[in-house]
């Protein structure tokens, strides 16, 4: 990002620089000073709305991605809940099913955190 930022001021001020050496009059030179300006600056405008829209693309992934980690645990509760129903007074199905809700509340833990890390900004 830093890299982007330093060749854009790089670039302006170049154009600054060869429209305030250029032979022009003071008036000539205001107008084009203001042209540059009115053009970059629709630019960075441009710029800043496409990368909007990209943080809601991938707010929209993330939220859909979450729904289905969330939807795929509930299913496999639910699952694992009837299974255990028919056994519970069985200490052996009782741990197995007490690690499967673990392992289950893991790996959304782990989905909810790959889609919040991949809205982070470096």
């Amino acid at each position: 990002m830093r890299s982007t930022r330093d060749f854009l001021t790089g670039i302006l001020t170049g154009v600054v620089i060869g429209i305030l050496t250029a032979p022009r009059s003071g008036k000539e030179t205001r107008e084009k000073l203001t042209e540059e300006a009115n053009k970059r600056s629709g630019g960075l405008k441009d710029q800043w709305e496409k990368g909007v829209a990209q943080v809601k693309d991938g707010l929209e992934q993330a939220k859909t991605q979450v729904n289905q980690y969330a939807d795929k645990a509930k299913d496999q509760y639910e699952q694992y809940k009837g299974q255990a129903q028919d056994a519970f007074n069985k200490e052996d199905t009782k741990s197995q099913y007490n690690a499967k809700v673990d392992e289950l509340a893991n790996k959304t833990e782990t989905g909810v955190e790959n889609a919040q890390d991949s809205f982070k900004v470096n």
